[in-house]
C-alpha cells in the first residue's frame, strides 16, 4: 500500500481485536441534563443488558460503624451510538446488599442514593452523576437486607468516534426510618481495591459510512471512499469503509492449562483498501477494555489478574495499537486474512488464593509478544474468525510464545514467579469478529471463537 494512501486513511480501527486493550484520542462531552421537550434520536441498534457486582466498605451511623456492602448494578446499554446523538443508559438500578444489623433496629426504611458513573475515552473522563430512589423496604429481623434503588441516567453526548467505557463509582446512601420519619446520617462507601468497575462499553460511530451492496458476497464490490488529506489520493486505489463490528477474543496459556474468554469490544470505522493488483489490505487501530482472567497456578493455586496489551511505544503515552492485515480474495467471494501484532502484556490486580499480590505498576513482558493470526472464509462485510492453529501449514501461525515478565513486584522480585507459571510457547489465540446486529440477533457460530478445553498444564 502506498504511503499516500496510508496518510490519507490515518489511524482507523480495523480487523484485529485479539485480546487488545487500548484507548483512542478524542473528545467527550457529557450532558448532565437534556431538554425535556426534545425527543432524542434512538441509538443505532438494539441494546444489551449490562451487569456488575462490586464489594464496598460503607460507614453506617454509630454504633454500627464500618460494614461490608455488596452493590449489584444493572442497566441496558446500546452497543453502538452515532456521534452527536445522546447515549441513553436505560433500566438503571443499583441493589445494595447489607449484612444483618447494618440498619440497627430500624423496621422499615426508604430514601435515596447517589452514584457517579464515569464515561471514559482513552484519558478523557467525564463524571455522570445519577440520583436514585429507594422505595419503602421492610428490614427483616434476621439475615441480609436488600435495598433496590432506581433512577434515570443523564444522557451522554459524544463528538468523536471511538469506544466509550462506563464505570461505576462508590455510592452514598441517604435513608429515613419510615416509622420515626427521622433521616439517618448519610452512609458513605468506598470501593474495595483490586476490582474492575467497568459496567460496559459502547461504540461511537460517525455515520455516513458506506453499506455493502445488495446481492451475494461474491458480487459485492468496494466503492471509492473519500478521506480528507493534504495529498491527492491515489486514483487507482479503492477504499471501502465497513460497518461497526463486535469483537470477542479468547486465549489459552499452555503452561497454566488455562482458557480465558476476554471482554467484548468493538471495531469501528474499518477500511478495506483495494489496489489495482492483489492482495488487498486492511489497516487501522482497535481497542478493548481490560480483561480479568482466572486460572490455577501450578495446577492448583487459584489466581486472578487483570490483563492489558500495549503497543511497543506505550511508554510515550500511546495506548493505540496499529494493525495491518493482508487480504487474499477467494473465488467464492470470501477472503483469507492474515495479520501480525507485536504487543507488551501487562499484569495488574493480581491475587493468589484471594490474597493481593503487589506486582506494582510496571509488571510487563520483558519484550513484546508476537501474534500471527489467520482467518479463512472471512467475509469482509460481515466478519469471521482470526486465530492461531496448531495444525497450520505455516509454523508462524501454529502458536504464540508468551515472553518472560519483568519489573514485577514492589516489596520483592516476582519476575521469576510469574514467568515460571506462565511464560513459554504453545499458546493459542482466537478473535471472533461480527458485524454489529441491528436487530439484536445473536452472533452466528461461524463468527465466534469456539469454547475449548484448556490444554493440560505444562510442568
Amino acid at each position: 500500500m502506498t504511503q499516500q494512501v496510508r496518510r490519507a486513511l490515518g489511524r482507523f480501527p480495523v480487523l484485529a481485536g485479539v485480546i487488545l486493550l487500548a484507548g483512542v484520542n478524542g473528545a467527550l462531552a457529557s450532558s448532565a441534563a437534556t431538554d425535556p421537550t426534545t425527543t432524542p434520536s434512538p441509538p443505532l441498534q438494539g441494546a444489551s443488558p449490562a451487569r456488575q457486582t462490586l464489594n464496598n466498605t460503607c460507614v453506617f451511623p454509630d454504633p454500627v460503624g464500618e460494614r461490608p456492602v455488596v452493590t449489584e448494578t444493572a442497566a441496558t446499554l446500546p452497543k453502538v451510538v452515532q456521534t452527536g446523538k445522546p447515549l441513553q443508559v436505560k433500566d438503571f438500578s443499583l441493589t445494595f446488599i447489607l449484612t444483618e444489623g447494618s440498619l440497627g433496629g430500624t423496621p422499615e426504611v426508604s430514601g435515596g442514593a447517589t452514584v457517579e458513573l464515569t464515561a471514559t475515552r482513552e484519558d478523557k473522563k467525564t463524571p455522570v452523576p445519577v440520583t436514585l430512589t429507594i422505595p419503602a423496604t421492610k428490614v427483616p429481623a434476621t439475615g441480609e437486607v436488600k435495598l433496590v434503588a432506581t433512577g434515570k441516567v443523564p444522557d451522554i453526548a459524544m463528538t468523536v468516534p471511538g469506544e466509550l467505557r462506563l464505570s461505576t463509582g462508590a455510592p452514598v446512601l441517604a435513608l429515613t426510618s419510615t416509622s420515626a420519619e427521622t433521616p439517618l446520617k448519610p452512609i458513605t462507601c468506598t470501593q474495595n481495591p483490586g476490582q474492575d468497575a467497568t459496567l460496559g462499553s459502547v461504540a461511537l460511530v460517525a455515520m455516513g459510512d458506506a453499506k455493502p451492496d445488495s446481492g451475494k458476497p461474491g458480487d459485492r464490490k468496494p466503492r471509492p471512499g473519500t478521506v480528507a488529506t493534504n495529498d491527492e489520493p491515489d486514483p487507482n486505489v479503492i477504499v471501502f469503509p465497513l460497518q461497526p463490528f463486535e469483537v470477542q477474543g479468547t486465549s489459552t496459556i499452555a503452561k497454566l492449562g488455562a482458557f480465558a474468554r476476554l471482554t467484548q469490544a468493538f471495531m469501528f470505522n474499518a477500511f478495506w483498501i483495494v489496489p489495482p493488483d492483489p492482495p488487498s489490505s486492511i489497516t487501522g487501530t482497535t481497542m478493548m477494555p481490560p480483561s480479568k482472567v482466572t486460572f490455577l497456578g501450578f495446577g492448583f493455586v487459584p489466581i486472578t489478574a487483570t490483563m492489558e496489551l500495549l503497543p511497543p511505544d506505550f511508554r510515550t503515552g500511546n495506548h493505540i495499537i496499529d494493525v495491518n492485515g493482508t487480504v487474499i480474495s477467494e473465488p467464492d467471494g470470501s477472503s483469507t486474512v492474515t495479520t501480525r501484532l507485536e504487543v507488551f502484556a501487562k499484569l495488574s490486580g493480581v491475587t493468589i488464593n484471594g490474597v493481593a499480590l503487589d506486582v506494582g505498576d510496571d509488571c510487563l513482558t520483558a519484550k513484546p509478544l508476537v501474534l500471527n493470526l489467520r482467518g479463512e472464509k472471512y467475509d469482509m462485510f460481515n466478519g469471521g474468525v482470526l486465530r492461531t492453529d496448531p495444525n497450520a501449514a505455516d509454523p508462524a501461525y501454529r502458536e504464540f510464545t508468551l515472553p518472560k515478565f519483568s519489573g514485577c513486584g514492589v516489596k520483592e522480585d516476582l519476575d521469576s514467579l510469574l514467568s515460571g507459571m506462565s511464560s513459554g510457547p504453545g499458546n493459542q489465540a482466537c478473535v471472533g469478529v461480527s458485524q454489529v446486529s441491528l436487530d439484536g440477533s445473536p452472533v452466528p457460530p461461524e463468527r465466534k471463537c469456539p469454547n475449548v478445553d484448556p490444554p493440560p498444564a505444562r510442568r
